[in-house]
């Protein structure tokens, strides 16, 4: 401790304290806590939503996320930064709207580049998509809506036979053949393959397009089954009933005020209250008033005391 440091803690309560073998003995009372209860509760081992499992078990739910990407009717269309230009679209709170800041840095057009590209790709090996690919793309832009319009109707009166999806007679154009295109695609398991390989890598390490595809309905109703929506504190338990994350309670709780569950920008009024808790965390010492609680609570009389005890006793034997 150099003279200035001794000089300024002259009279300041002071005594040996190992960090290094506290922290050791911590850690490994911690490490076995943690060892002991993964042993013996276990946790579930809930399996990935693949678009390979959608397509054979949900095939319906499957065609409709591709039709609404491919009619262009999906939320993500109008999502806003940081996929979608829709500057007005972007989750504000006081006039506030910080994805807009940053502008659209992962642009997505929801029908290129979640159907269409994944089709190009189906196509060099499958004609009869080639061949439908190209009437859709050579036809008018009313009869591409007319198509997916009315088959995207048609979906909710098909029925599920022999592992095929059977929808009324219309008028459909080439839509079907592309939906079965991009329903061949999943049951095969390479859907997530073809949304997010890279022209320019061998590999590709951003899976954003593939985790975007069923984050609208089926994983909606994934997070349903299990109880683990926003307003059920999803992100702070396991599936089931299994405990969770315990230190995001005081992010998940704001959730469940009925003032933020159906809110539209309830994403940012959560993060921006979070902020504000943390800058009072950090502030606290020069805020009149909080910064005297810790002496009005007196824990640290009770971290001290055996210094106070020594205390004492030193004032009692001058009395005597």
């Amino acid at each position: 401790m150099s003279k200035k440091s001794e000089e300024y803690l002259r009279g300041v309560p002071m005594k040996p304290y190992d960090l290094i073998r506290e922290g050791l003995i911590m850690l490994a009372i911690v490490a076995a806590i943690i060892i002991v209860l993964a042993i013996v509760l276990k946790a579930p081992d809930a399996p990935t939503v693949r678009g390979e499992d959608v397509a054979k078990n949900q095939p319906i739910a499957f065609l409709k996320t591709c039709v609404d990407f491919f009619s262009g009717e999906s939320e993500l269309q109008a999502y806003g930064p940081p996929y979608t230009p829709d500057r007005d679209n972007a989750q504000r709170a006081l006039g506030i709207a910080p994805a807009n800041w940053f502008g659209v840095r992962f642009p997505i057009e929801a029908a290129r580049d979640m159907v269409m590209m994944p089709l190009e790709k189906v196509a060099l090996l499958n004609r009869e998509v080639a061949a439908a690919l190209q009437v859709y793309k050579s036809a008018s832009k009313d009869s591409q809506k007319a198509w997916t319009k009315a088959y995207s109707d048609a979906l909710d009166k098909a029925e599920v036979a022999g592992g095929q999806v059977k929808i009324p007679a219309g008028e459909y154009g080439p839509v079907p053949v592309l939906m079965n295109g991009m329903l061949d695609l999943g049951k095969a398991g390479l859907l997530e393959g073809a949304l997010t390989s890279s022209v320019r890598l061998p590999y590709t390490l951003d899976n954003t397009k593939a985790m975007l595809f069923f984050q609208e309905d089926v994983d909606q109703d994934v997070a349903d089954s299990q109880n683990m929506r926003g307003d059920e504190w999803g992100i702070t338990h396991e599936v089931g009933h299994f405990p969770g994350p315990w230190w995001l309670w005081p992010y998940a709780i704001w959730y469940q005020f009925s003032f933020l569950k159906t809110a539209p920008n309830a994403d940012l009024v959560v993060g921006m209250i979070m902020i504000l808790f943390f800058l009072l965390l950090f502030f606290v010492p020069f805020i009149p008033v909080l910064n005297r609680l810790p002496k009005w609570i007196g824990i640290y009389r009770i971290i001290w005391r055996d210094w106070y005890a020594q205390q004492a006793a030193a004032g009692r034997a001058k009395k005597k």
